[in-house]
């Protein structure tokens, strides 16, 4: 809640009608916020804004409650006297600010702490340090399997099937080939030892020579 001050003398001016607003206007204010008579408050834009103080002294101040950053900026508050130019203005500034965030205050207890007798600190000493040597021990042990990897490279043997089966047929067929060969040669052979001709010839011309026939031979002596 914000308030903004305002008073005027009752006893000198009596009781008077007052303002208050967003600017001071030429004969009123402007902007209206609250506004009173002789009676009371008379108009107010909304319950945000009330009048505190003692009206009777002449006290009207201007409470703003549930105070936002758009109710920044200036406010006036008039005071209507009798004759020309003789209100009473007061023109004020309020400026809205974001708190700053408040931390709780940090509490902090102190234990107290019991001294250990000496023989009584060292035997702990040697079992947190036997503790520690088997955790890291079991950290060594358990730190997973350990993977020899052998540096020979491996051999695969990978057999092709339609090119073994290939390589197959034409063995075979070589093969064939060449008994065919040695078997014309065998015959070719024999007929050499049994016949007169000469290995050298070709094979059809001993075949002409089996196949003649002798001829008689006819001599006449001419006279």
């Amino acid at each position: 809640m914000a308030t903004l001050s305002c008073q005027y003398s009752v006893k000198r001016f009596g009781l008077s009608r007052v303002c208050w607003g967003r600017g001071c206007g030429t004969f009123w204010c402007s902007d209206i916020l609250v506004q009173t008579d002789e009676h009371g408050v008379i108009s107010k834009v909304t319950d945000r804004y009330r009048l505190t103080g003692d009206v009777l002294d002449g006290q009207m101040d201007l409470a703003i409650l549930n105070v936002r950053r758009t109710d920044s900026g200036p406010y006036c508050c008039r005071v209507d006297i009798d004759g020309i130019f003789n209100d009473k203005k007061v023109v004020m500034n309020l400026r809205v600010v974001k708190a700053p965030v408040t931390t709780p205050p940090t509490t902090t207890t102190t234990e107290p702490v019991s001294e250990l007798p000496p023989s009584t600190a060292n035997w702990r000493n040697i079992i947190s340090s036997h503790l520690d040597q088997l955790r890291r021990n079991s950290t060594l042990l358990s730190s997973g399997p350990v993977i020899v990897e052998d540096s020979l490279p491996s051999l695969s043997l990978q057999i092709n099937v339609p090119v073994l089966s290939l390589s197959l047929s034409l063995l075979l067929l070589l093969t064939g080939a060449l008994l065919v060969l040695a078997f014309k040669r065998g015959i070719h052979r024999r007929a050499l030892k049994t016949g007169c001709f000469s290995y050298k010839e070709p094979p059809h011309i001993i075949y002409e020579i089996r196949m003649r026939r002798p001829v008689q031979e006819n001599i006449y002596t001419l006279d």
